[in-house]
């Protein structure tokens, strides 16, 4: 999701020049969206166990709020400084695809509590 994510995001600034591919990009930012709200609590649970996934996952989701006002106001910033939004997409995108690469050699422990 979040590779996918990462590739919408670089691709998304030279989508705009169609209607229908910014909705298509639009799109599948949103599905990417909704796809890693179904994700986090599994993951939550794989990592710190079933036990106590409801604290835990308040904090990531905590953390998923704060990103969300801080994140528009970066982008704004970036838009402010560069006098364009390209940058804000290619920042987003490279991260994106940073954090699928972190996600790719992160495993679950194996002595994650289960109960």
């Amino acid at each position: 999701m979040t590779l996918a994510q990462g590739i919408v995001m670089l691709a998304f600034y030279y989508m705009g020049g169609s209607a229908m591919l910014l909705y298509l990009g639009a799109t599948l930012i949103g599905f990417n969206f909704g796809g890693n709200f179904s994700l986090f609590p599994t993951a939550t649970a794989d990592f710190f166990g079933t036990r106590s996934v409801g604290l835990n996952y308040g904090w990531m989701f905590t953390a998923y709020g704060a990103g969300g006002i801080i994140g528009p106001i970066l982008a704004g910033f970036i838009r402010d400084t560069w006098q364009n939004f390209h940058m804000a997409f290619v920042i987003s995108g490279v991260l994106c695809l940073a954090a699928a690469g972190i996600m790719y050699f992160v495993k679950a422990p194996s002595n994650a509590p289960v109960e």
